[in-house]
């Protein structure tokens, strides 16, 4: 039987709801949160649901997307309206980018897709019940379908998801840091699609593409006469996206000069167009975006840390195509429909070889990469099925080139970092275990599920014997998935 919670140490239990129309989701999820303490009450349908939050003082809410008598979203809404300290956990099986944004827009806590670890909806639970609701934004969000500009399902990309569905109906600035051909742009597109301002312009400028004596014209402006060749009053990006979304590509190469006066705008939201004397405001929302190391130019002194700490309001990472290549297989399938419809040139599909071919290639190019050499392969292939005949030779490499010390070093770095500085803080005297915990957990849970939990093996890849292993796996809480389905 699992602890008991901090959250129970009262005594009183928490009153928990589950709404789902399978059976057996219903039951395990009882099972395990009755065994934590909880006290559970299931419903069926959304008709149900209702009934049971007038009667018992629910705190915290799992919800099926999909529900006999109503969508699950449209009841996270109603019921995050009725009632302000309720919480939610969204489960579904289809963790699509719209459903996940669209939860966490509807105020839910979390977004699970199925199967789940057990586990997770344990740790889930306890950390929502430690959070108190206050005062909730008011949302008038406008429901209707979107393409799904952005591909994946693997827990990076549904991590993404839930920082855009959390910070796209807020006016909060938005910085997004990721390697060249990641998406930077689909994400500002998606957040803008997704916010109160998706009825105004979305304008983009790129501060790499322009040569730094245009950009200032190209950004605020300027009035007829102002310089050589101003032959007439001239728009900047700046007063084009009013009322909606300005999207800075490549922040990271605007000159210091133009970085100065563009933190003037976000700080007084006033400018002066090149050349001009009249005051100008501006009301629009900020999304800046890099594929450089501010950190790094920071400490060079080629980017002011104030306009970083302007632009760094909610910061979005996006991991490149070589760490989250689990979403390849849907990329790939994205693109072979897409090309088809543009290129006009029939369905076509990959041999099982060559898509194995694709998930060993390091792509330096990310998502970008993968979409020109698709478009490449699908007009050279004549036939509608692509094999491994028609690849270039830099993709028939079988082996993907190893991670640079350098950079897992530096990635372990920004991990224990935190842990590091907390120790620190409150002066405590196991800082090593734990570190040690934060490495050991995902190291043994990856390993028992490559292996499908044969723990013989396991330990004698780890080099250790299987009774530590197995104390090590009830220490750390380590359980295995329990597969229902969707």
């Amino acid at each position: 039987m699992s602890a008991v919670p901090e959250s129970l140490s009262f005594e009183k239990p928490e009153h928990l709801l589950v709404l789902d129309d399978e059976k057996s989701i219903r039951w395990v999820l009882e099972k395990t949160l009755s065994q934590s303490g909880y006290q559970v009450h299931l419903a069926s349908d959304a008709s149900e649901a209702h009934e049971l939050l007038k009667k018992h003082p629910v705190r915290l809410a799992l919800v099926d997307i999909n529900l006999p008598d109503q969508d699950g979203l449209s009841f996270t809404k109603n019921i995050a309206e009725k009632y302000p300290n309720l919480m939610t956990i969204v489960m579904t099986g289809q963790g699509t980018m719209f459903n996940t944004i669209e939860a966490m827009k509807a105020g839910a806590f979390e977004f699970v897709t199925k199967p789940f670890d057990i586990l997770q909806i344990e740790e889930l639970v306890c950390q929502a019940l430690k959070i108190r609701h206050t005062e909730k934004d008011e949302n008038s969000e406008r429901q209707g379908s979107t393409e799904e500009l952005l591909v994946g399902q693997g827990p990076a990309m549904r991590d993404l998801f839930k920082s855009i569905g959390r910070v796209a109906s807020t006016e909060l600035t938005v910085l997004i840091q990721g390697e060249s051909g990641t998406g930077k742009e689909l994400i500002a597109r998606t957040i803008h699609h997704h916010s109160k301002r998706a009825s105004g312009p979305f304008v983009a400028i790129n501060c790499a593409a322009i040569p730094s004596e245009l950009l200032e014209s190209e950004l605020f402006g300027h009035e007829k006469g102002s310089f050589t060749g101003a032959i007439e009053r001239k728009l900047g990006k700046l007063e084009q996206a009013e009322n909606g979304t300005l999207f800075l590509d490549e922040i990271g190469d605007m000159p210091l000069i133009l970085q100065s006066k563009l933190l003037r705008v976000l700080q007084e939201r006033q400018f002066e167009r090149i050349g001009g004397q009249e005051l100008l405001s501006t009301n629009m929302r900020v999304i800046a975006a890099t594929h450089r190391d501010l950190d790094q130019l920071m400490q060079k002194e080629l980017f002011r840390k104030d306009l970083f700490y302007r632009l760094n309001v909610f910061p979005l990472s996006i991991a490149p195509l070589r760490d989250r290549i689990e979403d390849l297989p849907f990329l790939v399938e994205h693109f072979l429909k897409r090309g088809a419809l543009e290129m006009a040139v029939g369905s076509k599909s990959l041999s099982p070889e060559a898509m194995e071919s694709l998930r060993n290639h390091h792509w330096p190019g990310n998502v970008r990469e993968l979409e020109n050499t698709l478009k490449s392969l699908m007009i050279t292939n004549v036939s509608n099925f692509i094999s491994l005949d028609s690849f270039p030779g830099h993709l028939l490499k079988k082996e993907k080139p190893t991670q640079d010390s350098g950079n897992l070093e530096k990635w372990m770095e920004k991990k224990i970092e935190p842990l590091v500085r907390q120790g620190i803080a409150n002066n405590t005297d196991s800082l090593m275990s734990q570190v040690m915990n934060q490495v050991e957990r995902p190291l043994l849970k990856l390993l028992l599920e490559e292996t499908g939990w044969n723990q013989q093996k396991t330990s004698k890849l780890l080099g250790i014997n299987r009774n530590t292993l197995r104390k090590k796996i009830e220490a750390l809480r380590i359980r295995r998935k329990v597969v229902l389905d969707a």
